[in-house]
């Protein structure tokens, strides 16, 4: 059975509209606790972004909850802040889960709850389908309440350790006015640090700022001369950066650097996982630096499986999201940013940017279709794709996936050259529009 309200992160959508009405979130808390209890668990750690349905929210999700396990509340965090306190509490003998209410990088006005297991990691889909059930089935809840218990961040922060700069070292850091606004002041010291998204501003969060909207932070390093540029997004559990030059460094990039980081140090990873969308030329940068590497299907969740699986400590989507699973259990946009400084800050000056790998050239077309039709049954499509695999093998890759939310096939493409890309979409989209009769 599909799962109704939860996607790929948790359950999102407009603040206080259902399925994220103030009665609903009541539910949602009791349906939580009730699974949450069958599976063992006794305390729910809870955090929330600055949004402004946030503390409404988190009141409407702890009255629901609170009568079925102990509530821990960690007040206005980033994400990976709530995950790391339930591995660590759970670790300590009682075993605890994790809500978020963030709508992670979204605008003002959406919200969401995302949800931890007791390695502090998203829950699994049989979870959030019992969890959807529950909510179906309940009555309203009790509107009685046990008071919750208050948890510090500061053992987070201190756990992070912080970095303090060379006084030479100039820097921007863009908090999108989210989770990170003020941890981050606490983590990030010395140098010469101008701040942008500051300070945690729920009717801003993500608004022309952040991990996803890249120009404030380009322009400004670009206006200050400074050494590189960190973005968050509004929840803190992923950052990207933005070089000297001007240049978007992604999580593909950023994990590179690492990966060669601890090479250098006599420390090399184990493996690497990425994702179906993770770019050809860090599989080849990998390759040749003698480091195995996976892909998975896209979204933290897979990533973390895969590495549970290999027993590997490093993965990374190119959107930011930067798993270190010696550093916490989750994607950590706050962890990312130390480590990249720390690595960076271990190369000499005329050195810091020479490391990163070329990108192969992507395209991605999208054709929308009346009628779904399966990948593998679309027959001049698989024998488009198999032609291309005979004539340039590993040279070219092939992504072939339907949207998960709309009636699109989606083309992706990518290869050492860009010709290529250009050769192989336009066969692919020919023998697709055939398939599925698109004018």
């Amino acid at each position: 059975m599909s799962l109704r309200y939860f996607g790929t992160d948790g359950i999102r959508g407009a603040a206080l509209r259902a399925p994220l009405t103030l009665e609903e979130v009541t539910r949602w808390g009791a349906a939580w606790a009730q699974v949450a209890r069958l599976a063992g668990v006794r305390r729910l750690v809870i955090g929330w972004d600055p949004r402004t349905s946030s503390g409404p929210m988190s009141e409407a999700f702890i009255l629901g909850v609170s009568l079925g396990l102990k509530v821990l509340v960690l007040g206005m965090a980033p994400t990976p802040a709530v995950a790391w306190n339930v591995a660590k509490l759970s670790a300590e003998g009682e075993k605890t889960w994790g809500l978020m209410i963030s709508a992670s990088h979204n605008p003002p006005e959406d919200n969401g709850l995302k949800g931890f297991n007791e390695l502090g990691e998203k829950l699994e889909e049989e979870q959030e389908r019992a969890i959807e059930a529950a909510f179906a089935e309940l009555a309203e809840p009790t509107t009685i309440t046990a008071p919750p218990v208050h948890l510090e961040l500061q053992p987070y922060l201190d756990h992070l350790e912080g970095i303090t700069l060379p006084p030479d070292f100039r820097l921007v850091l863009d908090c999108a006015h989210g989770a990170t606004a003020e941890a981050a002041l606490e983590l990030f010291k010395g140098g010469e640090i101008h701040w942008l998204g500051v300070p945690a501003d729920g009717a801003s969060i993500n608004v022309g700022v952040g991990s996803t909207h890249l120009d404030a932070l380009a322009a400004t390093v670009a206006a200050r001369g400074a050494d590189l540029g960190i973005a968050f997004d509004g929840d803190g559990d992923r950052c990207l950066l933005v070089d000297g030059a001007g240049r978007v460094v992604d999580g593909d990039q950023m994990v590179w650097l690492l990966a060669q980081d601890r090479l250098a140090c006599g420390d090399a990873p184990p493996g690497v996982v990425g994702t179906l969308m993770t770019n050809g030329g860090l599989a080849q940068a990998l390759h040749h630096a003698g480091i195995p590497f996976v892909r998975t299907a896209v979204g933290d969740k897979f990533l973390l499986r895969e590495m549970a699986k290999r027993g590997w400590d490093l993965a990374a989507e190119a959107s930011g999201h930067l798993i270190q699973k010696r550093v916490g259990p989750s994607g950590d946009g706050l962890a990312a940013g130390l480590s990249i400084l720390r690595a960076l800050l271990h190369r000499k000056p005329e050195h810091r940017w020479d490391w990163t790998f070329r990108p192969w050239p992507q395209r991605l077309v999208n054709l929308v279709a009346r009628d779904r039709k399966a990948v593998e049954a679309c027959g001049e499509l698989g024998a488009a794709m198999a032609a291309i695999d005979d004539r340039w093998g590993d040279g070219v890759r092939q992504v072939i996936r339907w949207s998960g939310t709309e009636p699109k096939l989606r083309l992706m493409v990518e290869a050492q050259e860009s010709a290529w890309v250009d050769q192989a979409l336009r066969e692919l989209e020919a023998a697709a529009r055939r398939d599925l009769a698109i004018a």
